[in-house]
């Protein structure tokens, strides 16, 4: 569509009015671009006119809708598979308590975090993610879902936690992120979980944005599996629960106390988008797998040589890498060289779940590489 000079001058001119969340969708734009900008050494300077923005976007609206559609899900990409503000680490040795007067030492596994294409993304996965935020107001807290996708294996939630005077219900850091993810504390009045109906939960881990976040706004990326399978026509929720107390005093109850005390819940449903796209990879006996742009979930009975009781054990999961067309690769994990490049994982049953911390363009993949079986993916 072409549009003249006179409807360009008249559009620009208007008293464009931006909402609040338009306009916080706009800064944390504006902030990933320059970050791009600093990390490749080379300077531009993007105004924050976010009038003259949102005019130009209803500009670029009338004919190119995907790229407003991309701008509003930019922190849902960036957090989930980018690395505008996620450090990629080396393997790290700790020494911990033992719990017998002693030390014992732990390794915490190297992790990569690679830029994401989010023109890409978009043309990936972008017609399953939402784009409409989902709000609430949790006692003192706002919980905001911005974002939203699921397929078969598991879930990727974008969302921010905010209170003024700083927040108090959800704990994290740096130590977090490297290891089981931050958790809802003791001075929590509320929790919230994810399912998909009373037969299937979510297992998660939530990631928070250290260079975004503030004490009193936590930007978060949550990585889910789900406990099994999820079906077509299964539909994602998020339930939240509101006690009369805080978590701590809740749990120091009575059985019987507890059991009495006024806990609200509300179940909200996540997505009406459907599932991203799962493709299964079956060499009948001898391996079954299944993968998406985001997630793979391998059956570990089939193939490995394992016995029934080591196919549910994660720990027999040594080597998974996906080998593109082109000779590059994307090691997933490595239990020899101490590698878990993934958001999440999780054994459940004779299933291994890996949530992927980057895109993977399934167009393009070679093979997936399990232990010692290849999947060939053509």
């Amino acid at each position: 569509m072409r549009i003249s000079e006179n409807q360009l001058r008249e559009t620009l001119s208007r008293e464009v009015q931006v909402s609040d969340q338009v306009n916080e969708r706009l800064r944390d734009t504006y902030e990933i671009l320059e970050k791009r900008q600093e990390d490749s050494g080379k300077k531009k300077y993007y105004g924050r006119n976010l009038r003259a923005a949102a005019a130009a976007a209803a500009i670029i609206c009338c004919g190119v809708p995907s790229i407003v559609y991309a701008s509003v899900k930019t922190g849902f990409f960036e957090g989930m598979f980018g690395n505008s503000t996620k450090k990629s680490t080396e393997v790290i040795h700790r020494e911990i308590d033992d719990g017998k007067d002693g030390k014992v030492t732990v390794d915490i596994p190297s992790k990569e975090f690679v830029p994401v294409d989010e023109a890409k993304a978009e043309a990936m996965i972008g017609q399953w993610v939402t784009d409409e935020p989902i709000v609430r107001e949790i006692g003192e807290h706002t919980l905001t879902i911005e974002s939203f996708a699921y397929d078969k294996n598991g879930a990727w939630m974008y969302f921010t936690l905010g209170r003024e005077g700083g927040v108090t219900a959800l704990q994290g850091d740096m130590d977090t992120n490297l290891t089981k993810g931050a958790y809802f504390t003791d001075d929590a009045e509320f929790y919230f979980n994810l399912n998909c109906g009373e037969e299937i939960f979510g297992c998660d881990n939530i990631y928070i944005d250290m260079e975004k976040s503030t004490d009193e706004l936590l930007y978060c990326s949550d990585y889910i599996l789900w406990s099994e399978g999820v079906e077509e026509g299964d539909t994602p929720k998020l339930s939240i629960e509101r006690y009369p107390c805080t978590r701590g005093e809740l749990y120091a109850m009575s059985d019987e106390e507890r059991a009495a005390a006024d806990i609200q819940t509300e179940t909200i449903e996540l997505s009406d988008k459907g599932q991203i796209p799962v493709q299964s990879i079956d060499l009948g006996e001898n391996g079954f797998l299944e993968y998406s742009p985001v997630s793979v979930s391998v059956d570990m009975s089939k193939g490995m040589g394992l016995s029934d009781e080591e196919a549910q054990d994660p720990y027999y999961m040594k080597h998974l890498e996906i080998r593109y067309k082109d000779g590059s690769s994307y090691v997933v994990s490595n239990q020899e060289g101490c590698i878990e490049n993934n958001g999440y994982v999780m054994g459940a049953g004779v299933w291994y779940k890996a949530a992927f911390n980057r895109l993977v363009d399934t167009d393009e993949i070679a093979e997936i590489l399990v232990n010692d079986v290849r999947f060939p993916a053509e």
